[in-house]
């Protein structure tokens, strides 16, 4: 792909559609020149007349991914709905693209796809009656959480497949054959641990943050009602 009038123009757009291809097939030098210079058909100093760095690139392949979860979010939904969906989202694209996702969790995108998912967050937790503080503080506290967990579940996709067998395997053989003796909670609960799947822990983080976003609302309302 070149810039000579019979192709697609090189353009930031199309280097971040290449580098989200190569993402998606779990390749993990998706942001190299090299491999972007392969999937576009363009030298590989191509690139970097677009991104002033690999690390430009990176965010802006992250951001590209949080613009992907954030579509994935039906209209129409309740503040708590689009909250739980936007999280199970997050954690489901960053897997699907694991290299990118595990690279991008812990940073700022500073783009249109990051701003796009605070503001969704900010709008659903104001229209749950949060006092201004809290709104931001538990924002925060959710995005980190998710992603967090979300750059936790890319990471463990970008193992092989023996290695990630062999963790499942530990829950089912090492924990249920724990001495009792020895780690009396562990042999009680083994069972239950072999069993918990990713989608259920996601939910539990989800449960327990309702919880505390509940206690918060409502002491909000209840002040109104006092004052």
């Amino acid at each position: 792909m070149v810039d000579d009038g019979s192709r697609t123009r090189l353009t930031q757009e199309v280097i971040v559609d290449a580098a989200v291809q190569i993402a998606a097939r779990g390749r993990p030098d998706g942001l190299t020149g090299r491999a972007l210079g392969e999937e576009l058909g363009v030298d590989r100093s191509a690139v970097w007349r677009h991104f002033a760095d690999k690390d430009a690139l990176l965010r802006a392949v992250g951001d590209r991914l949080l613009t992907m979860a954030h579509d994935r979010v039906p209209a129409g939904l309740g503040p708590k709905q689009r909250m739980e969906r936007l999280a199970s989202a997050v954690v489901a694209v960053f897997t699907e693209h694991p290299h990118v996702g595990a690279a991008v969790a812990p940073r700022t995108t500073r783009g249109p796809g990051e701003f796009a998912l605070v503001e969704m967050m900010l709008t659903a937790l104001d229209e749950l009656g949060l006092e201004p503080a809290d709104v931001v503080r538990y924002q925060r506290m959710l995005a980190e959480s998710v992603l967090s967990y979300a750059g936790m579940r890319a990471g463990y996709a970008m193992l092989p497949d023996t290695l990630r067998a062999g963790d499942e395997r530990a829950w089912a053989r090492e924990y249920v054959g724990a001495d009792p003796a020895r780690y009396p909670a562990i042999a009680a609960h083994a069972p239950a641990l072999a069993e918990l799947s990713p989608d259920l822990v996601l939910d539990t983080l989800i449960e327990a943050f309702w919880t505390a976003v509940d206690a918060k609302a409502h002491a909000a309302a209840t002040r109104e009602r006092t004052d």
